[in-house]
């Protein structure tokens, strides 16, 4: 297999940007297709309950999970910029302490999660009749949560180096395994959610060995000497300072959607069923904006390594335009397919209809969040994690309290609009962030 690392520091800009955001953009695809498959499996084969029980645990999972994939995210920024100043040492060094970190931090939140399975699974009222399958379901997930931390800090060093190929085809045969395991575990053995569980942690474990041994034979700069991976005290304080508001950020996002959740659930079963759908097409909507917007980050942090200060605007000039062109293509294909769009998920007429009114009143919009997505992938660049945090609650808590305030005269009809009122509140603070720091002289600095 050749080289699939790219120094992004020479060449064209977009061609770097489409290669990087492409892979990047099936994988994602492949990941919420595969979510969909899984669920289907254990639904078909250990009942609605078993479907219920992991249901309720995946929230749960999810902020557990995108926790650790934002410490990710920030310690590859820092990757980046080494791997573009040509510092090897320095590298090895943050990666290791990268590993060192999420091993440490994913210990944590598995004890946490495996002591508290059955505090935090009646706190959100789960119900008694699924809680035991629920908890055991959450508690063997928990058990894995170190593997499943060593695959996303792998994957973020792949990435900060250029290379999207390799989680690609780590994330397709983990997706693989997992789907022969949960037939074999779930379908032959009967199982029910723990073979869905330990389905869960196994092939989490082969896609980290797998992307491992990839990264070790593809780029011998990360693993060239021994003495420098060690864990170094200087650079782990560097990497909580990165990681810290990246994961709060990440994990934040899901917590926003819960509340919206929550805001539509007495809305009745039409309701619910619609917004559920809506946000599947919302997941495969989105996906390239924050692919594109990962891209630009790794672009700009290399650059940003090198010194190479024309180089991030113009990687910040490219990424704005492919944002704003998918935006305005997504915005256009949703608003015209949205009734076919929704009866791939459903039939019945009464939901049919809520989801088509939102996604075309969403379809004027999508071009928003590419804006965003931009903007933020420039900031995480340029070491400004802090402030796409702050950004991202503001645009959070907009949604929610829009929605809490429109939902009872708008119905479903709220979501879409405090959704709009959330990205605009973004994209006026991000442009002044933007143009503040021009004028001082900050934007392109090292």
């Amino acid at each position: 297999m050749p080289r699939t690392t790219r120094s992004m520091t020479e060449g064209s800009i977009p061609r770097h940007l489409l290669r990087y955001s492409i892979p990047a953009v099936l994988g994602d695809l492949f990941q919420v297709t595969y979510n969909t498959v899984d669920s289907v499996i254990v639904g078909q084969y250990a009942g609605a309950g078993a479907l219920a029980a992991v249901g309720v645990a995946s929230p749960l999972m999810s902020i557990a999970m995108f926790f650790i994939i934002g410490m990710g995210i920030g310690a590859s920024v820092l990757m980046s910029e080494f791997y573009g100043a040509g510092d090897g040492r320095s590298l090895r060094r943050e990666f290791a302490t990268t590993l060192a970190m999420g091993a440490a931090f994913s210990a944590v939140i598995a004890l946490g999660l495996y002591i508290l399975a059955e505090p935090l699974l009646r706190l959100v009222r789960t119900p008694a009749a699924i809680l035991p399958d629920t908890a055991l379901y959450l508690r063997i997930v928990a058990l894995g949560m170190i593997v499943t931390s060593l695959y996303n800090i792998l994957s973020a060093a792949s990435r900060s180096i250029g290379d999207t190929l390799t989680p690609l085809i780590c994330l397709v045969a983990g997706s693989l395994v997992n789907v022969g395991l949960d037939l074999w575990f779930v379908a032959g053995l009967g199982w029910g959610v723990s073979g869905a569980a330990w389905a869960t942690v196994i092939s989490q474990g082969c896609a980290s060995l797998l992307c491992a041994a990839l990264l070790r034979r593809n780029e011998p700069m990360l693993f060239a000497s021994r003495k420098d991976f060690a864990v170094d005290g200087g650079l782990l304080k560097k990497t909580v300072k990165f990681s810290a508001p990246s994961a709060m950020q990440q994990a934040g996002i899901y917590v926003g959607k819960l509340l919206v959740q929550s805001a539509v659930n007495p809305l009745g079963v039409s309701a619910i069923a619609a917004f559920n759908a809506v946000n599947r097409i919302d997941d495969y909507a989105l996906i390239p904006e924050r692919d594109i917007s990962g891209g630009e980050t790794v672009l700009v942090a290399q650059n940003h390594g090198a010194g190479k200060p024309e180089r991030m605007r113009g990687g910040l000039k490219a990424a704005m335009m492919l944002e704003v062109a998918y935006g305005l293509v997504i915005s256009v294909a949703v608003f015209a397919l949205a009734e076919p769009l929704m009866r791939l998920f459903v039939a019945e007429e009464d939901v049919v209809r809520l989801g088509v009114r939102y996604l075309r009143l969403m379809g004027f919009f999508y071009f928003m969040p590419g804006i965003t997505n931009g903007l933020q992938g420039y900031m995480r660049a340029i070491g400004k994690l802090d402030l796409t945090m702050y950004v991202t609650y503001s645009q959070m808590f907009t949604r929610a309290i829009f929605t809490y305030i429109l939902i009872g005269s708008l119905g479903l009809d709220a979501v879409p609009l405090a959704c709009v009122a959330g990205w605009l509140l973004m994209m006026v603070w991000e442009i002044g962030l933007m143009v503040k720091w021009k004028r001082e002289g900050k934007l392109y600095a090292r």
